[in-house]
This record gives structure tokens, C-alpha cells and sequence, in this order.
């Protein structure tokens, strides 16, 4: 590298809600409406993946919602596929439509690196996942299973990490997210450290924010429809969101302002 090559923060995961329908109703959930929800237009997704073709960023993550129950998903998974080949692409699913409809299984394979399932008691999605890991992972994909601890029986959960042990998927639990289960609200003193690791979410309007655990309805920020998309994507940020009083995961950074990322320097030897 030349000297006085410089190295920018690059945007670690650009999330796409591309529908709020879901085949489940799961009560912690803030991301989807059930079978009153609504998709995302393709024109709609075409222009967000045409911005986010202006900022460097890792991963593309489909998201809903239930992603495979819109009825363009193998259409929008290919195109952002074709459109993105260096970026590594990211399903979140039940894996419910996965498990009893081949071609969206085809589709899934074709487009996706990584799938992630959420399977626990609400989902009630468990002989589904079983069905379903042992095909992902022949196929080479990486299979990562949440369950939220809240809710799952003991013996639920030790099934679910014998198939991971079995066919080398990834188990990983956590508490339930999105809502007060109780916990004592955080000291919001400054901003969420968490920033500094770059979440962006576009809700199925275009909306935009730089959090997985906000709501675009009421938090968004930004929009992609905006000439200066790019520049906001890193711009300062200097308001809590709606949620961050009862995240579980927000650490307070102690800063008022969380600075734009500026370039650093790389130190040639």
C-alpha cells in the first residue's frame, strides 16, 4: 500500500427488511404485522441496492418480517446476488417456507452464504429446522440457530445443540430482545458504544437507522431516497433511539456525540 494510503471505517452489516408479513406472530417481535403486513416493491429494493453500491460495507442480511414469504423473494435475492457478487449475503428465516417449498430452498442456495434461524418455542418451528440444517449444511452454508432462553424448554435446547454438534451448525441463545422483560432501564448518559460497529437497517419504505433494535417508524434517521444517503450512512449520531432504554445490548459510550468516522492513517512498514 502507497504511503499515505488511507483506511475508512467500512460499514459491518447493511440489513433490508423486505417485507413486515410473517407466517408467525411471535409476541416479541417488533418487526413483523403477521399476515397484515405488507412488501417491499422491487423497484424499491433495485434503488437501495444501487446506494448501497456507494458505501463500502461486508454483509448484506434479508431480512422481514419472514423474508421468504414475499412473493418476489427468489427474484430479489438473485438480483442483489448479481448486483453485490463481493459481499457476503445473509438470510434471516424461520426456515418454516424453507422446509415445505423446494424452489424457495433452490432460491436460498443459489443466492445465500449464511442463514440465520430463529427456532424456539414462539417460532414453533422445530421439526422444520431439523429438516432444514442438515440440507444447508451439505450445501456449505453457514447455519447459525438463535433461541431465546425466555422461550424454550430445556429439552428443546439440548436437541437443537445436538444438531449443531451433528452437522457443524452454530447454536447461540440470548434473552428476549425488543421488549421490558423487566430489566432495570439503562442510565442514558451518553450514546451506544455499540454504534462504532455499524448496523444499518432499511425498513420496507427506505426508511433508515443506524441500530437492529430501533424502529424505523418512529427512530428513522435518514432515507435512501436522499441525494446524500452516503454521507449520512457515517455521519455523527446524537440521539438515543426510541429503545435504547430497554436494549440488552446498549452500552452506554459516555459520549454525547458519536464522532463521523475520520481517515486513519495506515503506518507503512
Amino acid at each position: 500500500m502507497p504511503p499515505g494510503a488511507v483506511h475508512e471505517r467500512v460499514l459491518k452489516t447493511a440489513k433490508i427488511k423486505i417485507t413486515t408479513k410473517c407466517n408467525r406472530s411471535c409476541d416479541f417481535c417488533i418487526f413483523a404485522d403477521g399476515a397484515q403486513g405488507e412488501n417491499m416493491p422491487p423497484e424499491t429494493f433495485s434503488t437501495i441496492l444501487d446506494r448501497l453500491r456507494t458505501i463500502p460495507f461486508r454483509q448484506l442480511h434479508i431480512n422481514g418480517g419472514e423474508p421468504t414469504v414475499h412473493r418476489d423473494f427468489p427474484v430479489l435475492s438473485s438480483l442483489a446476488r448479481e448486483r453485490l457478487p463481493d459481499k457476503v449475503m445473509v438470510l434471516g428465516t424461520n426456515a418454516i417456507t424453507l422446509a415445505r417449498n423446494k424452489p424457495l430452498m433452490e432460491a436460498t442456495l443459489a443466492s445465500y452464504d449464511q442463514v440465520l434461524i430463529g427456532c424456539d418455542d414462539e417460532h414453533g418451528n422445530y421439526e422444520e429446522v431439523h429438516s432444514v440444517v442438515p440440507a444447508l449444511r451439505a450445501a456449505g452454508k453457514t447455519v447459525v440457530i438463535n433461541s431465546v432462553l425466555e422461550g424454550i424448554t430445556p429439552d428443546r435446547l439440548t436437541r437443537l445443540a445436538e444438531l449443531c454438534s451433528a452437522h457443524g451448525a452454530i447454536h447461540v441463545t440470548n434473552h428476549v430482545h425488543h421488549i421490558d422483560v423487566g430489566q432495570p432501564t439503562n442510565a442514558l448518559g451518553g450514546l451506544c458504544a455499540r454504534y462504532l460497529d455499524q448496523h444499518l437497517m432499511i425498513e420496507v419504505d427506505g426508511s433508515c437507522y443506524r441500530c437492529f433494535n430501533a424502529m424505523a417508524k418512529d427512530d428513522s434517521e435518514f432515507s435512501v431516497w436522499d441525494d446524500d444517503f452516503a454521507a449520512k450512512v457515517f455521519a455523527p449520531r446524537r440521539h438515543h433511539y426510541r429503545f435504547c432504554g430497554k436494549c440488552h445490548e446498549y452500552t452506554d459510550s459516555g459520549a454525547p456525540v458519536v464522532p463521523a468516522p475520520l481517515p486513519v492513517p495506515i503506518t507503512v512498514t
